[in-house]
């Protein structure tokens, strides 16, 4: 079978032969090598940034290092796969575990993390969910740079993308995108499953039925990162690349090289290379991998480096700190036999073998198809606006909240069976999971060391649902999953509903949400981004480092604050941001605009 059948089995897959704590090390060797640009990290703001400095006219040089491979066989490229590849293929994944989470009842939580070209992109589950323009437009408050306000967010996502907006006749009803609020032109190609899995069209309607709404109001059909049977990764931005972009895989940094005057100089990495920048060190690592590789640099806070013997560089109290992640849970209903057709599908050899050998052949069938559709929707609440939970909130989080397209939780469909509990599948039932996602979350957590070894790996604690408020929304979220899942479109056909209770009073529900909790690896804000004078800032809205020259942070680290999204988006609009910011300060490209 494609999936695991339970969120124990998804959620912990055996890596033996790809250990997460310690990276291998190579036999050590000493070179010196130099470039205008150094970039760690190959992931969606990486790769982006990456492309778009070597790309611009006056040709930097740009060294690209990426700690994993190179990805390239291909073989986690193919749709149908797109909730199993982290899972199936662990030479792709770091296969973190999160520290045993205080408020799930110790349990360690799957935090992966994407290695070698296209990072998390290779791994995740390709969804394209931009966000509500009022969080840009808080996030270019919070910072005071009116770049990462929606009016300039919108047409800086344009240049990213092309969005192949063709959605089947039948169903413009539910989904309907405007060619224009979206690019033609992009690295990065979008598009709908065509034809739709079947069932995914009575979402829409019992979203309807229950009066949660369509589309803009409700329940909706983003559009994922594949285009003619293949998976777009952070990746295709890498693809032809120019001579003055090297790209060195297999080359995790041990550290950055500062000068006694608080310069960066270049990188050192684990098997000892060295390599010298004439510019800029810009870290690209993500929300977890950063903040350690700044407090193996002697970068953060003093008491964290103290504790592991590392030389105090430069101090910075918030480095490692501040991180934010969407947490979920969910539950299923198996209905009658035929309503959809995966666990037909999956337990039939022949089945599975002909569409492997269609989609090897042509790239076209059925896993084009399965598993390439899944409805979310954003949604507010008032039982959350009248809590006692909303009301300890401070005002200015309040009056966020309350803001027209700020959501309190998102609902996802048609994942794998990832909610079922102890009951076991049959080849002739069908099923429908369900997800409800905390939005906003007010937990907030922490990344730090193991060790001063830069071969193992950091001790990662989001503290998920430790906020009330968080816990709240995952209560009310529930219960509108609940809501949903019972929508006359959907009981005529249900047998049962499994993973989950379907009523009860808060403790009951929460009992359950706390021992099937699960993160989007959603995970931000570790190297938080401010205005100038912000204590807790580590950077500045150009990326700057604070205190350190020609040291800066491009990716999910910086971001003030978790969008209502799914955050590839966001990551790789980070990367084009720093390249075109980078690209005008340095005038690398005389007519460009942000």
């Amino acid at each position: 079978m494609l999936f695991a059948l339970n969120l124990e089995h998804y959620f912990n897959f055996d890596y033996a032969t790809n250990t997460p704590a310690r990276i291998a090390r190579k036999k050590m060797t000493s070179t010196i090598e130099e470039y205008d640009f150094i970039v760690v990290g190959a992931g969606p703001s990486g790769a982006v940034l990456a492309s778009g400095l070597a790309r611009s006219s006056q040709r930097p040089s740009v060294l690209l290092l990426e700690a994993g491979g190179d990805n390239k066989d291909g073989q986690h490229l193919v749709p149908a796969d797109r909730f199993a590849v982290a899972f199936s293929q662990p030479s792709l994944n770091w296969g973190y575990k999160t520290a045993p989470q205080t408020h799930l009842k110790g349990q360690q939580i799957d935090y992966s993390r994407g290695k070698g070209l296209g990072g998390s992109t290779a791994i995740n589950f390709s969804c394209w969910i931009v966000g509500a323009d009022e969080d840009y437009d808080e996030w270019a408050r919070k910072v005071g740079d009116e770049d990462w306000a929606w009016k300039s967010v919108k047409e800086r996502l344009k240049r990213i993308e092309t969005y192949h907006v063709g959605v089947p006749e039948e169903h413009r009803k539910f989904i309907d995108a405007k060619q224009e609020d979206h690019g033609t032109s992009g690295p990065l190609h979008l598009s709908y499953a065509d034809p739709w899995e079947k069932g995914v069209a009575d979402m829409f309607i019992a979203a309807e039925e229950t009066g949660m709404g369509v589309n803009k109001d409700g329940m909706g059909l983003g559009p994922t990162c594949m285009y003619k049977g293949k998976r777009t990764t952070a990746s295709d931005f890498l693809e032809d690349a120019p001579s003055n972009l090297t790209i060195k895989t297999n080359s995790p940094i041990a550290k950055v090289l500062l000068s006694s005057s608080k310069v960066a100089t270049g990188v050192k990495t684990i098997d000892g290379h060295t390599y010298r920048a004439k510019k800029d060190v810009i870290l690209s690592a993500g929300a977890l991998n950063t903040p350690q590789i700044l407090l193996l640099s002697g970068i953060g806070p003093a008491d964290e480096l103290a504790k592991h013997n590392i030389p105090l560089l430069h101090e910075m109290n918030d480095i490692g700190k501040n991180m934010q992640d969407h947490a979920f849970c969910g539950a299923s209903i198996i209905t009658k036999p035929g309503t959809e057709g995966r666990m037909a599908y999956e337990t039939d050899p022949e089945a599975v073998k002909a569409a492997r050998a269609q989609h090897s052949k042509d790239k076209t069938g059925l896993l084009n198809t399965l598993y390439c559709s899944a409805p979310m929707g954003f949604f507010k609440n008032d039982a959350v606006m009248q809590s006692k939970e909303f009301a300890a909130l401070d005002k200015e989080i309040q009056e966020h909240l309350t803001k027209p397209t700020i959501p309190h939780f998102e609902i996802a469909t048609h994942t794998p069976p990832l909610y079922i509990g102890s009951y076991e599948l049959q080849p002739t039932d069908s099923y429908l999971c369900a997800l409800n996602f905390v939005m906003n979350p007010q937990s907030t957590g922490t990344v730090t060391l193991n060790s001063a070894d830069p071969s193992d790996a950091p001790i990662i604690d989001p503290r998920l649902a430790s906020h009330p408020y968080d816990r709240r929304v995952l209560i009310e979220g529930y219960r509108k999953l609940v809501k949903l899942l019972k929508a006359p479109v959907f009981a005529k056909d249900t047998v049962r509903m499994v993973g989950g209770p379907e009523a009860g009073t808060d403790e009951e529900i929460w009992e359950y949400c706390s021992t099937a909790m699960g993160s989007s690896w959603h995970m931000c804000s570790t190297v938080k981004m401010g205005k100038k004078g912000d204590e807790r800032a580590c950077v500045d809205t150009d990326f700057k480092l604070n205190g350190i020259k020609n040291l800066r942070v491009v990716d999910l680290s910086v971001i003030p604050l978790l969008p209502n999204n799914h955050t590839q988006s966001t990551a790789y609009l980070v990367g084009q941001t720093a390249a075109e910011k980078l690209i005008a300060e340095y005038g690398l490209e005389k007519r460009l605009k942000l």
